[in-house]
């Protein structure tokens, strides 16, 4: 049984919001007991997200016409770029638990840092297309991902520096954020999938029409 693009696009973004929800209840915790409490659930969490991201890519890439637009490929670079963030996110916080917590905390940084560009780049490609009824929700919710995922970097710096509590109040915002992004593109992408949907379906009306008719 082959996977339509459309339904990859619908399963990556729920995997998404599931991810982000695990990761920032994790975050939560730890934040707000001061220890590793949580740091499980914000494994977990990356990891779903990675997933997310990459069933997103694959999505994409299926419905890519013979000749892809700059944003289509803006998209499915971000896309790959988000996932190569999170997973480096779930084995930074991983070492940090088990091997080394400076260190961890370096490569999560990295992660979140990889994570933001990869939004970025989704939501410069979002920019991109025609204007839609989904468009601007893409961008938003793209942002938004970006500016936490950013906000967690610069949390894990502060961290790094000593500042604990100033950079875990800084994590837990941009986790929060990100939930937030992970809403909004839930719902584009809804929306995504009826367009395309749409235009397929008129699109084999309009053959079997010119068919009949010829």
């Amino acid at each position: 049984m082959t996977i339509r693009g459309e339904d990859l696009l619908i399963m990556g973004a729920w995997g998404l919001l599931v991810g982000s929800l695990i990761d920032t209840i994790g975050q939560t915790q730890q934040s707000l007991t001061g220890t590793d409490l949580g740091k499980d659930l914000i494994i977990k969490g990356n990891g779903i997200e990675a997933f997310g991201n990459s069933l997103q890519a694959i999505g994409r890439t299926k419905l890519l016409p013979p000749e892809p637009e700059l944003s289509e490929i803006y998209s499915i670079l971000g896309c790959w770029l988000e996932a190569a963030g999170n997973s480096t996110n779930a084995i930074g916080v991983e070492i940090e638990v088990n091997v080394s917590e400076d260190e961890g905390i370096k490569i999560d940084t990295l992660g979140s840092g990889v994570q933001a560009l990869g939004a970025a780049f989704e939501a410069v490609g979002a920019s991109l297309t025609e204007d839609s009824s989904f468009r601007s929700l893409s961008i938003k919710g793209n942002s938004f991902i970006s500016l936490g995922s950013l906000l967690e970097s610069i949390g894990n710096i502060f961290v790094i520096n000593n500042k604990t509590e100033i950079g875990e109040q800084i994590l837990l915002v941009g986790s929060w954020i990100q939930v937030i992004g992970s809403f909004i593109l839930v719902h584009a992408i809804t929306l995504e999938v009826e367009s395309i949907s749409s235009s397929k379906i008129e699109s084999s009306n309009l053959s079997y029409y010119n068919y009949n008719t010829c």
